[in-house]
């Protein structure tokens, strides 16, 4: 019996240690949902301010910060011809401007200072992290851990949201946030927590690194098996015709690789600026709001538990199967609440969409990191990353900053309907499109993923009934052509 325990105990220790860089990337998206908090609340604290380019001009300067980062991890690939592992230095420079960010919230005037620094943290952050939990985790940890991450950086959004929500009413229950003034010392209690969380993680990072070098863990450790030799003998970026040469018995069907990225992108794109609307929508527009001024976090927080949840159901369910479930449940909902709240006081069916939200905020970005072709993974990172940005900017700019905005502010029922209406089309298209485009990733390597987006199947049962003479003369068995022999 002792034995046993001692070998549990062993075991235990042994994944845990295994999988402590995982926890600890995952971790670092806390500070990346502040950020993301932090520029909703700005940016409704400041919609009636005449403020110009300076709003956007952070995101604007993350997304050339993103775009330097993203073309330096590709070039490094094609120059070494594998994957270099310097995520967590980078991930350690993002700690570092985390840290020096966060003094300058303190001051007053001074938050867009620290705004432009925290975005070039954010964009360290994201790219290097993603591209960290892409390269070292295998098929059944992967969208486990990358749901964690995203769960975590949406409760770093509640948490900012939280500090600074509050601040909007100055003591006065009855402030509408439609018109309140920003009040003096808006971001000191979440320049409080910024800073702390920074520390925190900065010296988790530092303390990875150290035990890194003195060989505890191992930052550098892939484990799938095969991308891990595919990368140390230099074929992990083998071009589709080189597969093909090399693997034996296989059928060849159309490369749906870049058709299948780009569906995701898009539709990513479509499902983030939705949750935005939907976040500003439930916030300023007095017909449609869910809470008092002074709690506003309360949304983020049940979009937080939302993406908790699903941590657990990822284990047993694809990605794709629980986007469509939650997209089928948001029409569902949505109906419901046409329904509903236009004969009875009520917004709960609209509290379960911000559930059901936070549910599937990770589901296309983890799509993402699978159906990536791994060459180009730091790029096209990027470009979800400048999708999430012009997404808020432009929700922000077309229906937030306009107070007069006829279709975002309309009080009127047959208004409120129809955006009911054009939600329902948008989040049915963008279900249907995933179902039918994006396959089932469950449980697969990543190899296996890019294979059936390549088109190269392998049908180890039906090898005996092939004839050896296309494989002689050089030929390649398609599926059409199988229906010959």
């Amino acid at each position: 019996m002792a034995r046993k325990l001692s070998n549990l105990w062993e075991n235990f220790v042994n994944q845990f240690f295994l999988y402590v860089p995982t926890f600890v990337v995952c971790l670092t998206f806390l500070p990346c949902g502040l950020l993301f908090g932090y520029t909703i609340c700005s940016l409704i604290a400041e919609r009636t301010v005449n403020a110009g380019l300076i709003e956007y001009g952070p995101m604007i300067f993350g997304g050339c910060s993103g775009f330097v980062i993203a073309m330096i991890m590709f070039l490094v690939k094609i120059f070494k011809g594998r994957i270099i592992f310097w995520h967590i230095p980078l991930l350690l420079t993002a700690g570092v401007s985390n840290l020096l960010a966060s003094c300058f919230y303190f001051a007053n005037g001074m938050d867009t200072a620290g705004a432009f620094i925290s975005y070039l943290a954010y964009s360290l952050n994201y790219i290097a992290g993603l591209s960290f939990l892409h390269t070292t985790l295998h098929k059944r940890s992967r969208s486990i851990m990358l749901t964690l991450a995203f769960s975590i950086f949406l409760l770093g959004a509640a948490l900012a949201v939280s500090l600074i929500g509050t601040s909007y009413t100055q003591s006065d229950d009855n402030v509408d946030v439609t018109t309140a003034k920003v009040p003096d010392g808006l971001y000191v209690p979440f320049a409080g927590v910024y800073l702390a969380i920074s520390i925190v993680i900065l010296a988790v990072l530092i303390g990875l690194k150290v035990m890194d070098y003195l060989g505890i863990v191992d930052c550098q450790n892939i484990l799938d098996n095969e991308f891990r030799i595919a990368n140390s003998n230099g074929s992990i970026f083998d071009k589709r015709k080189d597969i093909i040469k090399r693997v034996k018995f296989l059928y060849v069907t159309k490369n749906q690789q870049w058709n299948v990225t780009l569906v995701v992108l898009f539709t990513e794109a479509i499902q983030y600026a939705l949750f935005v609307y939907f976040i500003f929508w439930f916030v300023l527009n007095p017909a449609i709001r869910l809470t008092a001024v002074d709690n506003v976090d309360a949304m983020l927080w049940v979009v937080f538990a939302g993406s908790a949840v699903c941590v657990l159901i990822v284990v047993f369910f694809s990605v794709k199967v629980t986007f469509v479930a939650n997209e089928i449940c948001l029409i569902i909902l949505c109906i419901l609440s046409m329904i509903i709240c236009s004969s009875v006081d009520t917004t709960v069916p609209l509290w379960f969409i911000l559930f059901f939200f936070g549910m599937s905020f990770s589901n296309l970005q983890i799509s993402l990191v699978e159906v990536t072709h791994f060459r180009f993974t730091e790029l096209l990172f990027l470009v979800s990353y400048l999708a999430k940005l012009i997404s808020t900017c432009v929700v922000y700019y077309y229906f937030v900053s306009n107070s007069k905005n006829s279709f975002f502010y309309a009080t009127d029922e047959s208004t409120i309907m129809a955006q009911g209406f054009v939600y329902l089309i948008i989040t049915a298209l963008v279900a249907l499109v995933v179902g039918v485009k994006v396959p089932r990733t469950h449980c697969m390597t990543l190899f296996e993923i890019q294979y059936d987006l390549l088109g190269i199947i392998f049908k180890q049962h039906e090898i005996e009934q092939l004839d050896v003479t296309c494989l002689q003369d050089g030929s390649i068995p398609t599926i059409s052509a199988h229906a010959h022999y």
